[in-house]
């Protein structure tokens, strides 16, 4: 699904490093200030998300947060993006204990580009704490930007084809 070329430029250098700290040290601040930068561009797939308790919707968060930290940190980030094309393609964005918590339909072309954004904030948010070097945070935010730009051209590409009746 992600071509040859494309995996191994997702490979980093510095993410990794940093991934590691936020997985180890800031989990848990890390899906909090993610859900209240979703909230405050008012990301639409939270919508249908509001059905669950505040409680589940942070555990469903501190899941999928830790699995995206953990493939950043073993720079196996392409494994992550394919599994999660596959589960939108096909229709089974499920939590981790297999229940589905989104349709497809409810995935809008708003969610990819402001999801882009919330993840490029969240990661920026939490640079100071990890280091107070400039430079480091400009290479980190270049690999982050290289990502998820990668990442948002694949997810909008799945949901052209979608759309198109192609995938």
């Amino acid at each position: 699904m992600i071509p040859d070329h494309l995996k191994s430029a997702l490979k980093f250098q510095y993410i990794p490093d940093y991934a590691n700290f936020l997985l180890n040290n800031k989990l848990e601040e890390f899906v909090l200030v993610g859900i209240r930068f979703c909230r405050e561009v008012d990301l639409p797939m939270m919508r249908p998300l509001s059905k669950l308790s505040e409680k589940d919707l942070v555990t469903m968060s501190m899941d999928t947060n830790k699995e995206l930290l953990e493939a950043l940190a073993h720079n196996k980030v392409v494994t992550l993006v394919e599994k999660n094309l596959l589960s939108y393609k096909n229709n089974q964005i499920v939590d981790k204990k297999g229940q589905k918590i989104l349709d497809r339909s409810e995935v809008l072309a708003e969610d990819i580009i402001l999801g882009t954004r919330v993840k490029r904030k969240m990661f920026n948010f939490f640079l100071q704490s990890y280091t107070q070097n400039a430079v480091v945070h400009t290479l980190i935010m270049d690999e982050m930007d290289h990502y998820t730009t990668h990442e948002q051209l694949l997810t909008s590409k799945v949901l052209i084809d979608l759309s198109r009746g192609q995938a």
